[in-house]
């Protein structure tokens, strides 16, 4: 099987190193070069992998001719970006969020779907064995009409300071949101594919620490197409404490914590908490499922559809915060 030429777009977000790692280690991949806005940064990394590095995006393309990118840059170079790759033939993986707007999210993917490439945005939840194992319970039926859902996805990153060097995080024109849109589009990413389409989302996002001048904190209530409502909080104001995964039917319940997963049904006429076993594996990450979709000509299991629908999700909680209403979807 052939290798894929790959290259680092940014090591801007805090998760690009994992992925450079990633990609140095991965056998069906070479690691081609590094293109990075900050020169001294990229130059580092470069460094590190023996690959080379390049000051201007669209010379690297040039020379390189790479099939993969990773894009780590900050949220609003996004578009730009992927815009870039497009007319260079090059498939794409996104750091999370996809963009700061359903409107750049459309730029995106129709750059993309014209050029013809595959490309994934950095859902790694779903690839979380009790994830999965969740959505396989839900979609058997074992709890039931599901409910209600409640999602929580926080750390200490504003208690903590976490971003004084990448400050870009909390700069709302570069990131598009704070600690709310950071985590939170990871829970209404999981919500979404957990219990389908939203219709409508009411919300309240706060900057309760002071650590930076961007929200650190946010709830929001979620109503979806099936009736289902979800909950999901998120932010850097977390000191300690689990980040759950909480399902409620009519026919059972569903928590996922660090301790494992558990399921309250009915099994052959016993009512109980069980645990699952043979928890389903998708893969081991966006990444690594993004190169096996374009060696094998396949669609990745998250779209760049799926990274615009969290993002109207995440949209909506900030103009309902903002405006005190509830917003229907779509918007």
């Amino acid at each position: 099987m052939r290798k894929l030429k790959a290259v680092m777009v940014s090591f801007a977000h805090v998760h690009a190193p994992g992925y450079a790692e990633q990609l140095a280690r991965d056998q069906r991949v070479d690691f081609a070069g590094v293109y990075d806005e900050d020169e001294a940064r990229g130059k580092g990394y470069a460094q590190r992998y023996g690959v080379p590095f390049h000051s201007d995006l669209a010379s690297m393309l040039e020379k390189v001719k790479p099939d993969l990118a990773v894009v780590c840059s900050p949220t609003r170079m996004h578009v730009e970006h992927a815009k870039l790759l497009a007319e260079h033939g090059v498939h794409a993986f996104f750091e999370k969020p996809l963009a700061r707007t359903v409107k750049e999210c459309d730029e995106i993917i129709s750059a993309a779907s014209k050029a013809g490439v595959k490309a994934t945005v950095g859902f790694n939840a779903r690839f979380d064995p009790a994830n999965a194992a969740a959505k396989a319970v839900v979609e058997r039926g074992e709890l039931g009409r599901v409910f209600t859902a409640r999602v929580r996805i926080a750390h200490s990153g504003a208690l903590d300071r976490w971003f004084e060097g990448p400050r870009w995080f909390a700069d709302i024109e570069l990131a598009g949101g704070g600690g709310f849109l950071d985590l939170g589009v990871h829970g209404a990413d999981l919500l979404r594919w957990l219990l389908g389409e939203a219709r409508g989302v009411a919300a309240r996002v706060a900057n309760l620490s002071g650590a930076y001048p961007i929200d650190d904190f946010g709830v929001a209530v979620i109503e979806f197409e099936s009736g289902s409502v979800g909950v999901l909080e998120a932010g850097w104001v977390q000191r300690a404490g689990d980040n759950l995964l909480e399902l409620y039917g009519d026919r059972g319940t569903l928590v996922r914590s660090p301790g494992g997963l558990r399921v309250y049904t009915e099994v052959k006429g016993v009512w109980g908490w069980f645990t699952p076993v043979n928890l389903p594996r998708l893969g081991s990450n966006t990444l690594s499922d993004l190169i096996d979709a374009v060696l094998v000509d396949r669609e990745p299991l998250v779209t760049l559809r799926d990274g615009k629908a969290a993002t109207e999700i995440m949209q909506a909680a900030y103009i309902s915060s903002s405006e005190g209403r509830y917003v229907r979807l779509p918007l």
